[in-house]
């Protein structure tokens, strides 16, 4: 039996298709029961009439997986996990909220993957918690301490470090560090600002370039890497590397909006983010720009894909078919979703 904590999420959905596709038993932890209805409608769209049979095949179990007997319940009789549960925010008031869910939840995780004998363990980390500012950012890039890391990026970075304890007590297990995946979701997920935000049009542009990697490349990645047998190893997955200009230009001509023309300022772009967070810190409302999402738009970050290429022999998706991808998905999702 295959465990996927966070099944609803952007990447946890792709793991399940990826694991339908080759026929492999699954248990799906999820939460919420819109999340579950839009997942069904995105294997519909991935796996056309082969869906609602691969779909039967998931024993879906709801849980809070802060709840160590819900944990114990979800783990139980699994040979293989998938740990893609996790809080992505960049808010400085969700620290803490971060740590729970990320470090603790994964600890604990850990912790009875051992004593069930869990066959192996993959978890799903970040490049945010590599943490490196070289030119060319790869796997054994140091963690710099006293830099200006989001407390998001710290969480994942301490989940990191209970999986390398796990893997020092026995466990089998493997660690993927994906840029920021790209892929349809189901609708108010996390994942999806960024679209939300290319759909209202930008003026504007910061100076800062990253990477993106489709979601179905993060899950095949994790499969493969499982199915061979690696472990005591991560990886960065990371696809496309362009400016953030260039990335919302794509979004912008699939979309028919106009692309961002104005360069702005640094210290303009943390201004409006200081005073958005104090905004949403106020209202209890949690999207849209932060001070760490504005630092970070300004920061030029590349990354070595050399050990995933070498170790699996794959291309990534290039950015123009990721973004029509997104796009034609969750059209198709909320589509059907609201019947």
């Amino acid at each position: 039996m295959n465990l996927v904590t966070g099944a609803t999420g952007l990447l946890g959905s792709h793991v399940l298709i990826e694991l339908a596709k080759r026929d492999k038993p699954i248990r799906a932890a999820y939460r919420s029961d819109t999340k579950k209805a839009a997942v069904e409608q995105l294997f519909h769209y991935y796996l056309k009439e082969d869906a609602s049979k691969k779909w039967q095949q998931i024993e879906w179990v709801q849980a809070d997986l802060r709840d160590i007997d819900d944990l114990k319940r979800l783990i139980n009789g699994c040979q293989f996990v998938y740990h893609c549960a996790a809080l992505v925010s960049f808010f400085k008031a969700d620290f803490e909220a971060c740590i729970q869910h990320n470090r603790y939840v994964t600890a604990n995780l850990v912790d009875l993957a051992n004593l069930s004998g869990v066959q192996h363990f993959c978890h799903v980390s970040s490049t945010a918690a590599i943490g490196g500012k070289e030119a060319l950012v790869n796997e054994k890039s140091k963690w710099q301490e006293g830099a200006q890391h989001s407390g998001y990026g710290i969480s994942k970075l301490m989940a990191e470090k209970e999986v390398w304890r796990g893997i020092e007590e026995g466990l089998r297990a493997v660690i993927v560090n994906p840029c920021v995946i790209l892929g349809p979701a189901a609708p108010g997920s996390p994942s999806l600002q960024m679209l939300d935000t290319a759909k209202k049009g930008l003026k504007f542009y910061t100076s800062g370039a990253n990477a993106v990697v489709d979601a179905r490349d993060v899950a095949w990645a994790m499969v493969e890497l499982v199915c061979q047998d690696v472990h005591a190893e991560r990886f960065l997955v990371v696809g496309p590397q362009q400016s953030f200009r260039d990335l919302f230009s794509v979004f912008a001509e699939k979309l028919g909006k106009t692309p961002p023309r104005i360069k702005a300022p640094k210290t303009l772009t943390l201004f409006v983010a200081a005073f958005h967070e104090l905004w949403c810190h106020l209202s209890g409302k949690r999207d849209g720009l932060t001070i760490e999402t504005a630092r970070s738009s300004h920061e030029v970050l590349r990354y070595d894909r050399n050990k995933i290429e070498k170790q699996l022999s794959f291309d990534y998706t290039p950015l123009d078919q990721i973004v029509s991808n997104m796009l034609a998905g969750q059209v198709f999702i909320e589509k059907n979703t609201k019947r």
